[in-house]
């Protein structure tokens, strides 16, 4: 099964589970306020549906357009009404004959069961597998930098002391931190230095294609495994071999021998490695590209060298600790649409469509960040239905506050034409981004 039938899937599933969840929300409380809804659909159905069922006085289904759901509540449409003399007598089972707080109510519940949702996923995935993180002041080599983090002015083996003028306890915070921040403290083979983060700077960070880790532990320069029919494998190297040196020059760090293997590209090397604690020499012809064929260990395959936090919680723990990361996806998420207003920062070439989403899946099936992935793409939704823009849950929310502070209605072919007018405009948005996406992949 290819990677891109694998991630296709996994997001699919993903927005089913976000779609239900928030339409369910909407359902429940509908429900409980004895409001009839007369269809829960996941996916759109224009002109037909894949499948429906009638039960009681709703209808279910899944339409054939993947691109949300939807819930229809009897009452909240014009076009809903009969068109008899008592079309302005609210029947007790519609939408505008229950009071403004019981229909604010209806509304938010699609963003309180995604938030719900989200705390959830965390909460039981703390629970599960509980959190392991790598202390800042066990990073005791420094970093190691891709050219992203040179061009914001960072170099191999620079220790980060502050983010913000702030300490942050944990490495796993730091890229993070310094794409929301405005500034890092350094220690550069002892001198403090303070670096700002500009938009100028920050415009390097946001124009990439993937949002990899631009920093990383620096480490010792160990072989994690050799490839197979490899120019690795015909001189011998092996899993675990570290390499100590090449040629008269001395190999301490993973980013020397990526330095020194380009330097020496097209020749003749001399390696020495230490294999077990012997001392072992290969002498070894170098493509022009300088490729061996091997994989380096990462700091996360070295807990013989960083000494790592396991936080393990019971159920009950878990709970706040769950909030707290659904709090801390959304900060994030508020943090980085604040740098998409920001054009100098290029921060909008990160903005895309469900291609865009798709990517962020594994090529390989990994429940743990399914689940991740999940969790934050629901608090994600919860918060963009908050936007005062009609046709989504905050444009509904709007009206209706606006009448519990007015204390009058507002007049409900207005509500209908703006919220038909919003759905034009998100319509157009939606396919503008998706083309975007398409276009990312050939210009950028």
């Amino acid at each position: 099964m290819s990677s891109i039938l694998i991630r296709s899937i996994q997001l699919l599933l993903s927005i089913s589970i976000l779609v239900v969840v928030h339409e369910l929300g909407h359902f429940i409380i509908a429900q409980v306020f004895k409001v009839r809804v007369e269809r829960f659909f996941l996916f759109f159905d224009p002109w037909f549906s894949l499948l429906k069922k009638k039960i009681g006085n709703t209808i279910y289904g899944i339409g054939w357009l993947p691109l949300g759901g939807y819930v229809k509540i009897s009452g909240m449409m014009m076009d809903e009404k009969e068109n008899n003399q008592s079309e302005n007598q609210p029947k007790n089972w519609e939408f505008r004959s229950k009071s403004a707080i019981k229909r604010l109510l209806i509304i938010s519940g699609g963003i309180l069961f995604n938030i719900l949702l989200s705390v959830l996923i965390f909460t039981f995935l703390l629970f599960k597998y509980g959190e392991t993180y790598l202390p800042t002041k066990n990073v005791k080599y420094g970093i190691e930098v891709d050219s992203l983090g040179e061009k914001i002015g960072l170099k191999n083996g620079d220790k980060i002391l502050f983010v913000n003028e702030k300490y942050v306890p944990y490495f796993n915070d730091i890229p993070k931190a310094i794409i929301l921040g405005n500034s890092i403290t350094i220690d550069r083979m002892g001198n403090i230095i303070k670096l700002s983060l500009n938009n100028n700077k920050k415009k390097f960070l946001f124009d990439r294609k993937e949002l990899n880790f631009f920093i990383q532990p620096r480490v010792p320069p160990i072989i994690n495994y050799v490839v197979k029919n490899s120019k690795a494998e015909k001189y011998g190297l092996k899993n675990n071999d570290e390499i100590l040196a090449i040629n008269s020059e001395f190999v301490l760090f993973s980013d020397q021998l990526k330095d020194l293997l380009s330097k020496h590209k097209n020749e003749n090397i001399l390696m020495y490695i230490n294999r077990n604690g012997k001392l072992i020499q290969k002498e070894i012809f170098l493509d022009p590209k300088g490729f061996l064929g091997i994989y380096l260990k990462k700091f996360m395959d070295l807990d013989q060298i960083f000494l790592f936090e396991k936080k393990s919680y019971s159920f009950f723990e878990s709970i706040p600790h769950g909030i707290e990361k659904s709090w801390n996806v959304l900060k994030n998420q508020i943090f980085f649409l604040k740098n998409v207003f920001h054009i100098e920062t290029k921060a909008y070439k990160q903005i895309g469509s469900f291609f865009s989403i798709a990517k962020e899946f594994p090529s390989k099936w990994n429940w743990d960040i399914f689940w991740t992935l999940t969790a934050t793409l629901s608090i994600w939704l919860a918060f963009l239905n908050l936007f005062p823009i009609p046709s989504l849950d905050g444009g509904y929310l709007l009206f209706i506050m606006i009448e519990m502070i007015t204390r009058k209605k507002i007049n409900e072919e207005i509500v209908e034409r703006c919220t038909v007018y919003g759905f034009f405009i998100m319509s157009l948005m939606m396919i503008f981004i998706i083309i975007w996406d398409i276009l990312k992949v050939f210009f950028y």
